[in-house]
């Protein structure tokens, strides 16, 4: 009996999302439908961990769409079909009916994956008329052991206008090998992507990885130029300290020689600290790349203790883009963590760079890693998200609550309306009068956390008008630029100096200084700087040193904030 597999309409929108469940990149070989493909999120999704070797996302990598797809016209639930049949032939040029290797069909036109499964002695798929890409993932037994080596046979663009043969062909396929000239470090993660844009602009993904290219070999076969096409050989590498990140694109064609070499001097060599919070705890990161329809649903974990120092090595490439995820816990287990992720960066050259992350004084953030406003309001619905401790400076924003060991809240006030209250630190949705009035928002949180003795207690409160309106709240934001130590500490009993701005600039500031814990206040002068100010602390010889800060900016409106232990100094 033959294998059939019908038309299926997929109507889940999906954003890919290093936050999405994971599974190993050695997984999922037989078939290509993800078997949960509901995940939602952005790279400031939080992760989960260990922080430890491959993840990999189980989304929909090729579905991109948002809800328009809801209402968008249903195609004739009845078209005419025709059976494509699928035969697969692995390198030995025996047939590919081992159970395991599969297949996936995708629509150029909407690039929605409309049939998937194993290919078997018969497998046929009824499929409208069309033009349709098809990806195989065949297995091919390797001598002496038979374990298997693996293939990925891309037919770039079939047309159905009748019954129809495809042969996915593995024999042509070529090696996929990367060359690192750097004696000490050893892959670890490798992947293979090819995107092919559709007639609407969305982007098929065909994609498969594994732990490294050396012990489980990779074969691609080459397609023809296609304008549609680019191609990305994607692989990691470690050393005793360091992590080296590799992404080969090649625009137009799987390319026929997928021989890569890559010399240390071609990379950019980005010097990163990841700092601690005031203790020793334990830190993870995971890194990967942004390709031209979203993050690859690979990356690579890796955690250490902080403060840490390593040098993250990354091929420039214009077009690849970059993610850190980093979190922080009281040990690695990750069983209760927070972190911060931050906007996606792409390297032009080579070179030496710096990044620090976890950098005090942390702070409640408008704005989310690439600008995004995180205070809302849609007609006379406000929504407030506010990642309450953040590295405003650098634009690190974490994660969002659940926050473990902190208690606080949201209140929004204004005359006439009951206050909206939440007296957790998760986002405050509420409705507001229609007419244009002043607004109060105040966001308080006290934590007691084992990795950190910083930001023991923030207060910040934002005076501002709004009337019914779509669009962002004029929230001012707060950042600090401080030099401070790998543990975030000041020099003791010295004169310390920073700047403080806000966003958007507001000509006038106050700032005041506490180093008893809150009991005492001082006031500290401010030097007007670039677009914020100039202050000079003296620094206690012990403990830590808290902040209070208020701005106006031209239009009257103001913001209020207290941290309480910004840093410590040693």
């Amino acid at each position: 009996m033959r294998r059939v597999s019908r038309l299926g309409l997929l109507t889940v929108a999906v954003l890919v999302a290093p936050g999405a469940a994971v599974v190993s990149a050695a997984e999922r070989i037989s078939g290509d439908r993800p078997a949960d493909s509901t995940g939602v999120g952005s790279v400031a999704t939080r992760p989960a961990p260990p922080f430890a070797g491959i993840r990999r996302l189980e989304t929909d990598p090729n579905d991109r769409r948002t809800a328009d797809l809801a209402t968008s016209a249903e195609p004739d639930p009845s078209p005419q079909t025709w059976a494509v049949s699928l035969r697969g032939v692995n390198r030995a040029g025996r047939p590919a009916v081992d159970g395991q290797s599969g297949y996936g069909v995708y629509d150029l036109d909407t690039a929605r994956q409309v049939a998937f499964g194993q290919l078997g002695p018969d497998s046929v798929v009824e499929l409208p008329a069309g033009r349709y890409a098809v990806r195989a993932t065949i297995l091919t037994p390797e001598a002496p052991d038979g374990s298997p080596s693996r293939t990925m046979a891309v037919q770039p663009e079939i047309t159905v206008a009748g019954p129809t043969e495809v042969v996915l062909d593995a024999r042509p396929a070529k090696r996929v090998t990367v060359r690192l000239d750097h004696a000490r470090a050893v892959p670890v993660s490798a992947s293979v992507t090819v995107l092919q844009r559709a007639s609407n602009g969305r982007f098929v993904r065909h994609e498969f990885g594994d732990v490294n290219l050396d012990d489980r070999p990779f074969f691609v076969t080459p397609t023809p130029q296609r304008a549609d096409t680019t191609s990305y050989v994607y692989t990691v590498w470690r050393s005793a300290a360091d992590v080296y990140n590799l992404v080969h694109r090649t625009a137009g064609r799987v390319p026929d020689r997928l021989d890569l070499r890559v010399r240390a001097g071609d990379l950019a060599a980005v010097r990163t600290t990841y700092a601690a919070q005031g203790v020793g705890a334990c830190g993870g990161t995971y890194i990967g790349p942004i390709f031209r329809n979203g993050p690859a649903t690979v990356a690579f974990g890796t955690n250490f203790a902080l403060p840490t120092r390593r040098t993250e090595y990354y091929l420039p490439d214009p077009e690849v883009s970059w993610y850190t995820q980093f979190a922080q816990a009281a040990d690695c287990t990750f069983t209760e963590l927070d972190g911060q992720t931050g906007a996606p960066r792409a390297y032009q050259r080579a070179g030496t760079f710096q990044e620090i992350w976890n950098a005090a004084p942390l702070t409640p953030a408008v704005s989310g890693p690439a600008g995004e406003p995180l205070a809302t309001r849609d007609g006379d619905v406000v929504t407030v998200r506010l990642p309450l401790y953040s590295d405003t400076h650098r634009r690190r924003v974490d994660f969002g609550g659940p926050y473990p060991g902190v208690t606080g809240g949201l209140t929004l006030t204004a005359t006439g309306m009951t206050p909206c209250v939440t007296d957790t630190v998760e986002p405050l949705t509420c409705v507001v009068p229609p007419n244009a009035r002043d607004f109060l928002l105040t966001a308080t949180a006290t934590r007691k956390v084992p990795w950190s003795v910083l930001s023991t207690r923030t207060r910040t409160t934002w005076t501002f008008r709004s009337a019914t309106s779509t669009g962002p709240l004029p929230l001012t934001g707060v950042r600090y630029d401080m030099k401070l130590d790998d543990r975030n500490r000041a020099p003791a009993g010295r004169p310390f100096g920073f700047t403080v701005a806000t966003d958007p600039p507001a000509p006038t500031a106050t700032l005041s200084a506490s180093t008893d814990g809150g009991d005492t206040w001082r006031n500290i002068p401010l030097t007007p700087n670039g677009d914020g100010w100039r202050a000079l602390v003296t620094n206690p010889v012990r403990g830590g040193v808290s902040l209070r800060f208020t701005a106006t900016d031209p239009f009257g409106r103001t913001v209020t904030q207290q941290v309480d232990d910004a840093y410590t100094v040693g």
